[in-house]
């Protein structure tokens, strides 16, 4: 489903509900109509707004936080290449070969998981491109 939708589901089920609440309101017995019935219902609104926007603070922590660990990995793991590809330059022309099937490799990879489709990087894969990886 797509956020829309659930964003108009969501609203119905709330809007359907107040719609509901506002023809039980008449139904309800007079001593429930009190302020002191009204003042625990805003204290307990509070609550469930307070610990509302502490899971969805908890959730954008969760999700900064795995951002952050993979954009850590992602630039550690360029740097390895980098510098792999550099130890091999050491080694002269006969690492050439090497070299070459290491950025191809690089590339398809990068072009697996950044695609400008915006398909999923998984649709795409192709096993005898990985098994290059191997052989670097």
């Amino acid at each position: 489903m797509s956020p829309i939708e659930v964003s108009l589901i969501m609203f119905a089920r709330v809007f359907g509900g107040a719609m509901v609440g506002m023809f039980l309101r008449v139904a309800l017995p007079e001593q429930h109509q009190t302020a002191d019935s009204k003042d625990v219902l805003k204290l307990l609104i509070g609550l469930i707004g307070t610990m509302t926007a502490l899971v969805i603070g908890l959730l954008i922590a969760t999700a900064a936080s795995s951002y952050a660990t993979r954009r850590t990995d992602f630039t550690q793991m360029s740097a390895s290449i980098v510098l792999l590809d550099r130890e091999l330059a050491h080694y002269g022309p006969e690492t050439k070969e090497v070299r070459d099937l290491l950025r191809r490799v690089v590339t398809r990879e990068l072009q697996l998981t950044w695609s400008e489709t915006g398909t999923s990087p998984h649709a795409k894969f192709d096993p005898s491109a990985a098994r290059g990886g191997h052989s670097v």
